[in-house]
């Protein structure tokens, strides 16, 4: 039996259901993934699942029975926002899909003043993301840092919609797009132990890139050479790509091939390889100005949250103790830079090498920058010269 909506009573005879749905079922993607049974009282007590503009339904099959819920928020106004939430046990199953092609055909349906209709997800919720794609929706917005999340740092926020006027003709009209980012170069081992670790990681890596939204083209095969891999990628826009890097960073593959090197080219972004190290040098000769490093809430915008810097003793210092000493301390002249080099060491992160010469000294410097979201110096190392 395909699935109906049923209009429920959230401050009435439905109430007591809908409490046991919502605290019984775990949502991850949402920004309360797992309400109390008090808060979804108190929500509902305060309008948010009835009222004029609103509208909350059932989701139901008559073999299945109550997979979810969905609620359908300002439709007196020209936009209406969708909150779609299947239970836990139906989940996998592609009945997301269907339930949105319901609401959608209730809010343009009932609601003649709605010529838009919107919903918005977490940017990893990779299932709901793709759930609008497969009913014609279209990426509108990503909203950096958009999306709160309970214990963690927020994340970003992505908005899909449909118009009205799509779903009478049954068409697509697409959203204009920067340029896609490609990426292209090689994947390089140094031996057969790292050889045969990007062989055991490599197939699920090329799987879940393929399935992100964004990922036009993902191709990794091997070469003449045994230990190097041909590398080409093509995303649909910056968001899709930063997506991508953001997830491998965390992933699998991530870990298992850190410090493979790769050789690689990226076009379209905002900023590329040649734009991230000219931002780089400057930023690091501005944190050898003085104004700068007594100033501990500018050091604070340059340094990452994760960084360490190992001191010309070899003490490891991690970012509150290096602000609170440099401040302390500035110095009294930012010295000269000598024998630049620099090279990318991820798409978004430049390694930089230099000669210092400070108060009659000379030492070798690195620092490791990476410029996602803004551009923050990840590691520093000094090691002084002999005389």
């Amino acid at each position: 039996m395909p699935l109906h909506l049923t209009r429920l009573d959230a401050a009435g005879a439905d109430r007591d259901a809908l409490v046991a749905f919502l605290s019984e079922n775990h949502f991850p993607f949402h920004v309360h993934p797992h309400p109390r049974v008090a808060e979804v009282h108190g929500s509902i007590d305060a309008g948010s699942w009835s009222g004029e503009e609103t509208e909350t339904l059932w989701i139901d099959d008559d073999d299945r029975g109550r997979i979810g819920v969905v609620r359908l928020d300002d439709l007196a106004d020209a936009t209406a926002m969708l909150d779609l939430r299947i239970g836990d046990s139906w989940r996998g199953q592609r009945l997301g899909a269907a339930a949105l092609a319901l609401a959608t055909d209730r809010v343009f349906a009932a609601h003649p003043a709605v010529i838009r209709f919107e919903g918005q997800t977490r940017e990893d919720n990779t299932a709901m993301r793709r759930t609008f794609e497969r009913s014609g929706w279209v990426l509108e917005a990503y909203y950096r840092d958009g999306w709160p999340v309970e214990d963690g740092e927020p994340m970003a926020s992505v908005a899909y919609s449909v118009l009205r006027r799509d779903w009478e003709s049954g068409t697509t009209t697409p959203v204009p797009r920067g340029p896609a980012v490609t990426l292209s170069g090689e994947l390089r081992c140094a031996d057969a132990a790292e050889r045969e670790r990007v062989r055991a990681h490599l197939p699920a890596h090329v799987a879940l890139t393929r399935a992100e939204p964004g990922c036009l083209v993902f191709e990794v095969d091997p070469t003449d050479d045994p230990l190097v891999w041909r590398v080409e990628e093509r995303f649909a826009d910056e968001a899709a790509f930063d997506a991508h890097q953001r997830r491998v960073s965390t992933s699998t593959w991530g870990s298992a091939t850190a410090g493979i090197e790769r050789r690689y080219e990226i076009r379209g972004r905002a900023m590329d390889a040649a734009a991230l190290t000219a931002a780089a040098w400057d930023a690091e000769q501005r944190l050898l100005d003085p104004a700068v490093r007594r100033d501990a809430a500018e050091l604070g915008r340059l340094l990452a949250d994760d960084f360490v810097e190992i001191g010309q003793s070899g003490r490891r210092w991690e970012r509150a103790e290096i602000i609170d000493a440099v401040a302390r301390d500035p110095g009294s002249a930012a010295g000269v830079i000598r024998e630049r080099s620099s090279r990318m060491i991820a798409p978004d992160t430049v390694l930089l090498d230099y000669l210092l010469r400070l108060d009659g000294r000379e030492s070798r410097r690195l620092s490791v920058w990476r410029c996602a979201p803004d551009l923050r110096m990840l590691f520093h190392q000094g090691t002084p010269l002999g005389r």
